[in-house]
């Protein structure tokens, strides 16, 4: 019989794989869209349908996922939003006459821009949709939450993270993911320029957290297990072992605590099982990542 510790240790396992597994899947499912679909543009509508597929499940009943513009009452239109979440229960649909496309901003709870491959040009136009999002105005005086969902990564981690510090603060999403460098990013008033961006690691079966290049599995080719290791800082340099479900579960907790504060979800009983990830985060900064508990 299991000990109450060893219950618990199986359950946390149970839980790891099945986001490592969902984070995966999302990866996988990128990749096939590019290699099926050859426009562009319906190769990155199939992945905003994949993530939202996926964060719609996730949602509670009293919310719904939507795609338009957001607008308020004094004529101020957003950007064309890949993925709204939206009560269902707190506001009737203004323009339910139609194919809805249109959504007053008290409606919105959350606004998510999906990207395909995160590029430096990608991170320059979240941040001018971010301007223009927040020149909307709400009656009730604050603005939902700006994130945003990358499949990829242009670039390698430390630079990914260069490119959100560079931007002006009052243009940075309120948090971002890039799914499969498992980077995370959030405003963070004690962070010293305000962002904290973090790649999420997890030790490998030897309980290593990191490893020199040359010692990194099946280094030199295009092995699963490869492609879950990312440079902590040079490429050739050590490299990390990137624990995607925890970086989703991170992305996850912030869209959840979002609808909290609008009195949609219940988060109290979460912390009780996002605690117990056995994980640590590369923290990128001014100075050389470090990697911290």
């Amino acid at each position: 019989m299991m000990t109450g510790t060893e219950q618990s240790t199986k359950s946390l396992e149970k839980i790891n794989r099945y986001w490592d597994a969902v984070a995966k899947r999302l990866t996988l499912e990128s990749r096939q869209m590019a290699g099926l679909v050859e426009h562009r543009g319906e190769r990155g509508r199939a992945n905003e349908t994949s993530f939202s597929d996926m964060f719609g499940k996730l949602l509670p009943p009293s919310v719904r996922v939507g795609t338009g513009e957001v607008i308020d009452s004094v004529g101020g239109v957003s950007p064309q939003m890949d993925t709204l979440i939206l009560s269902s229960t707190m506001h009737p649909i203004l323009f339910a006459q139609t194919e809805e496309m249109l959504f007053p901003v008290e409606s919105v709870l959350l606004a998510v821009e999906v990207k395909t491959t995160l590029t430096v040009e990608e991170v320059r136009d979240v941040g001018a949709k971010v301007k223009k999002y927040k020149e909307l105005k709400s009656a009730t005086g604050r603005l939902p939450a700006f994130a945003v969902f990358a499949h990829r990564a242009g670039a390698s981690p430390k630079t990914v993270a260069s490119w959100f510090s560079d931007l002006d603060a009052d243009l940075r999403p309120d948090f971002v993911l890039v799914n499969d460098s498992a980077i995370f990013g959030c405003l963070d008033p004690e962070s010293s320029d305000g962002y904290r961006v973090a790649m999420i690691i997890g030790a490998d079966d030897q309980g290593c957290w990191s490893r020199p290049i040359a010692e990194v599995p099946g280094v030199g080719t295009q092995s699963l297990e490869r492609e879950l290791w990312k440079p902590l800082n040079k490429v050739r340099g050590e490299h990390v072992r990137v624990h995607h479900g925890g970086a989703l579960l991170k992305f996850l907790e912030a869209a959840l605590r979002e609808l909290n504060l609008r009195g949609h979800a219940d988060i109290q009983w979460l912390e009780s099982y996002l605690e117990k990830f056995q994980s640590k985060i590369v923290l990128y900064g001014t100075a050389d990542p470090v990697i911290v508990d």
